[in-house]
């Protein structure tokens, strides 16, 4: 019964919750930076080389021409 009381607890804290947050739910890389930075420490799925830039393969991103992003956007239709 503790343990679901925590886990219910602990689902309430926004921290927490945004950590669900992937590229795939942000159109530009300008708006997953703005989540980014706004829910540090950053969330790893968001910025998986940890350079500091997130979603690097959204439209405005720094590896956005790169094949790797090209096959990430066919999958995710971005």
């Amino acid at each position: 019964m503790r343990t679901l009381i925590l886990l219910f607890a602990l689902a309430a804290i926004p921290s927490i919750a945004s950590a669900r947050a992937k590229c795939a739910d942000f159109s530009t890389q300008a708006q997953a930076q703005r989540y980014f930075e706004a829910h540090k420490p950053g969330w790893k799925r968001l910025d998986g080389d940890k350079d500091g830039e997130a979603c690097e393969c959204l439209p405005g991103g720094s590896s956005y021409d790169k094949s790797s992003c090209k096959r990430w956007r066919r999958k995710y239709g971005k």
